[in-house]
């Protein structure tokens, strides 16, 4: 990495505004917020409110952390930012924030895939971990993908879901039975290994696909069957979580066999997932879990990668 960098990540694809500074392979700091009183009230993210929330909180973030670590934005070198994918008026709302300050402060602008930062989000801070090949599993609420990496650039997409990625699914099952927003979360809290005793759906075979509708529609339909009577919530919950916490290691540990690889990490928001973690350790596999700090939408994650992509392609 440019040691000389001092490189602005920005952050705003879904619902979360996040600014951070990195700078020598560390992160400086990194100010991530949402106001989700109305996601609260709705039970999902509104996409018109998300943007306008961005529009709202972006700079206000940006004054907080240059004042909090005293830097001269005359210092500023690079300004990352989350180009793809996301919600189009939250990505643009980064995007005009990011090209405004480019051209204000003379920096070069760095356009980042949010997955890309996802996947090496396990190495923010210590990136001598990174080791190739590798496979990197994605799994949020918008995404449940499974890379494997010849090299930082050079990927291809071995699996992903068909339908609903982990994340909503658990977001929609938890909201179904009746939990708090998030419901996947809630899920998580809610977990009893003992009452997880429903085996109604089998597990698709680890070759085909993610695939988590089928999960949500059994969760969905029977709480419609229940309405009318007293049903075990945490029972219910405690088994479809950990139908797809099984769904998700089953195909790890399949893949890392199949292709012979020791080096695997998880990142995205239900890489946080107790349950998901404390079975991982069970594999004895090579896995490096994102930090929980790291696990949500964070501007850390962009500028990190952005830093690895100077890295390689720096002279020095």
């Amino acid at each position: 990495m440019c040691k000389n960098c001092l490189i602005l990540g920005i952050e705003t694809s879904c619902d979360d505004t996040s600014i951070s500074l990195f700078q020598n392979n560390k992160c400086i700091d990194v100010i991530t917020n949402t106001d989700d009183k109305d996601y609260r009230k709705y039970g999902g993210i509104i996409p018109e409110i998300a943007s306008r929330y961005h529009e709202y909180a972006i700079d206000k973030i940006f004054k907080q952390i240059i004042e909090k670590n005293n830097i001269d934005i005359k210092n500023i070198t690079h300004i990352a930012y989350t180009s793809t994918p996301g919600l189009p008026g939250s990505l643009h709302v980064g995007k005009m924030f990011a090209k405004t300050l480019a051209f204000c402060t003379e920096s070069k602008l760095v356009p980042i895939d949010h997955m890309m930062g996802h996947a090496f989000s396990y190495a923010i801070d210590k990136p001598e971990i990174i080791k190739f090949p590798l496979l990197s599993l994605v799994i949020s609420g918008g995404n449940t993908i499974l890379y494997y990496f010849k090299s930082l650039k050079k990927f291809k997409i071995i699996n992903q879901t068909t339908d609903d990625a982990i994340g909503e699914c658990l977001d929609k099952i938890g909201r179904a039975i009746g939990f708090d927003y998030p419901g996947g979360i809630s899920l998580d809290k809610n977990f009893v290994k003992e009452k997880a005793n429903m085996k109604t759906i089998k597990h698709m075979p680890n070759e085909s696909n993610f695939s988590f509708s089928g999960i949500k529609s059994f969760a969905t339909n029977y709480v419609n069957n229940h309405k009318n009577e007293d049903f075990d919530k945490v029972s219910l919950g405690s088994s479809c979580l950990l139908w797809c916490v099984e769904t998700v290691v089953e195909k790890i540990k399949y893949y890392a066999e199949k292709l012979n690889i020791n080096n695997i990490a998880i990142g995205g928001g239900v890489a946080a997932n107790a349950l998901l973690n404390d079975m991982i350790k069970q594999t004895k596999l090579n896995v490096f879990v994102t930090p929980k700090k790291y696990c949500g939408d964070n501007a850390a994650m962009i500028a990190f990668y952005a830093s690895l992509l100077l890295c390689k392609n720096s002279k020095h």
